[in-house]
């Protein structure tokens, strides 16, 4: 390895390079970088006069990669790449027992809250941070685990399935007399709970009502929230009925606090998948925490057959 000294430009020169071949402008590289665009295009000729070949073709406003410095961007790009996950792996220290768990407030509150008392029973050694959001928080934000809702591929990201949600119109088991069976139609009778905000379209009262065929015009006046965790609380409330569901609500759907008592099969929509950084080595306690959840999912996808699958239009 030492003769790579004198094989090697300086490591500074190949940062310039990557920032430069990435913006195609060495004025924006120099406000990325920091430095002035005298030192930007400083450097990037003495990286030329050390490889003895041009990198970029100065033109009047602008600048482009060569076909020699296309594929050498390509290269270092790469190298560059690995280096700094490599970094950021080692900077989170591999051996530490605290994991960053990123979750949307629903499966925050509805799935994960109920069953941490099972994990810290289990794993009393591992300390777990969680940070909860709507958005969707990426890795950059100190997350060793994310939970996310969603279709793959997701950026940068290995994704293992953990469960599709599957609503249904839904109340409480006080809401109703016991033993009601309703139509579809006769939901225009009772009010419904409305979820609006940056979630899902698909899983609107207006689409499930579309897909079956209906009007929604004649609807009883209704409520509306912006959150998930308000959503499934007031129909906890008996305040009427949501569109909601597995696996969220599993444990109130199994203990009767819940009741799905409409003729209707049940809309499919994204599922939950558990995230790790792609091409990264997890900590040990992060690997623990993320087989503990996927072994608490089935093995084999529900059987949804007959479901109603809505398009994404």
């Amino acid at each position: 390895m030492q003769r790579l000294r004198s094989k090697l430009p300086p490591p500074n020169l190949l940062i310039t390079f990557e920032a430069a071949g990435r913006q195609l402008s060495f004025t924006k590289a120099a406000s990325e970088l920091n430095v002035s665009r005298v030192a930007v295009s400083q450097q990037i000729h003495a990286l030329e006069r050390f490889l003895g070949v041009p990198l970029f073709q100065r033109l009047q406003r602008s600048v482009q990669l060569t076909r020699a410095g296309e594929r050498y961007h390509v290269a270092i790009s790469e190298v560059l790449e690995r280096a700094l996950r490599a970094t950021v792996e080692i900077s989170r220290r591999s051996d530490t027992n605290i994991v960053n768990v990123g979750s949307t407030p629903g499966f925050m509150t509805y799935w994960l809250s109920p069953r941490l008392g099972e994990f810290r029973t289990i794993h009393p050694d591992i300390e777990l941070r969680f940070i909860v959001s709507d958005s969707n928080l990426g890795f950059e934000d100190n997350i060793d685990v994310a939970i996310r809702y969603g279709s793959p591929p997701f950026d940068d990201a290995e994704a293992t399935f953990l469960g599709r949600q599957a609503i249904s119109p839904t109340c409480a088991s006080t809401f109703l007399p016991q033993g009601t069976i309703l139509a579809p139609a006769d939901l225009l009778k009772y009010p419904l709970i409305h979820l609006e905000g940056p979630f899902d379209e698909q899983t609107r009262w207006s689409k499930w009502f579309h897909a079956l065929g209906m009007d929604t015009a004649k609807a009883r006046p209704s409520i509306t929230v912006n959150s998930y965790t308000n959503l499934v609380q007031a129909a906890l409330d008996g305040q009427g009925f949501a569109l909601i569901g597995p696996p969220l609500i599993e444990r109130f759907l199994s203990n009767g606090t819940l009741i799905q008592p409409v003729d209707a099969p049940p809309v499919v929509r994204h599922a939950f998948h558990l995230l790790l950084p792609k091409g990264g080595m997890p900590s040990a306690s992060s690997q623990v925490f993320s087989n503990w959840v996927k072994s608490s999912f089935p093995k084999k996808e529900a059987d949804l057959a007959g479901a109603i699958e809505l398009d994404d239009r």
